[in-house]
């Protein structure tokens, strides 16, 4: 990262941060059994994949630059998929390849929506 790049990062890109710590307190409050599934229950548990794994993306692609979204993309895909397939491991959760399938919606389209939005680097 350049500092041109740190310059150039808008300041919502920092919530980031926050963004982190909504999704990795979900994974543990659902992991634990204490997730109020009667809140999250088809087809809205969907939406939350979509919206938890797409805001990760449109803030991690922001802050890491619009140059490196490709990598960030990747990266956030690799994380959801491996904290989906983890959920074999607990008995209060169950691993679903439409949640699966909507982790890796919201991460395209948050990914593309900070792509544009993100200041581009001088040249």
């Amino acid at each position: 990262m350049t500092p041109t790049d740190v310059t150039m990062r808008p300041w919502w890109a920092w919530l980031l941060f926050v963004q982190i710590l909504l999704v990795a307190g979900a994974t543990a409050v659902a992991s634990a059994g204490h997730f109020p599934s009667t809140l999250f229950r088809a087809p809205f548990d969907k939406a939350g994949h979509l919206v938890a794994y797409g805001g990760l993306a449109f803030f991690a692609v922001a802050f890491f630059a619009r140059r490196h979204r490709w990598r960030v993309i990747a990266a956030v895909a690799l994380a959801a998929t491996l904290e989906e397939v983890s959920q074999r491991a607990f008995p209060a959760r169950t691993f679903d390849l439409w949640d699966l399938a909507m982790n890796g919606l919201g991460i395209a389209a948050g990914g593309w929506l900070a792509s544009r939005l993100a200041p581009r680097p001088h040249r």
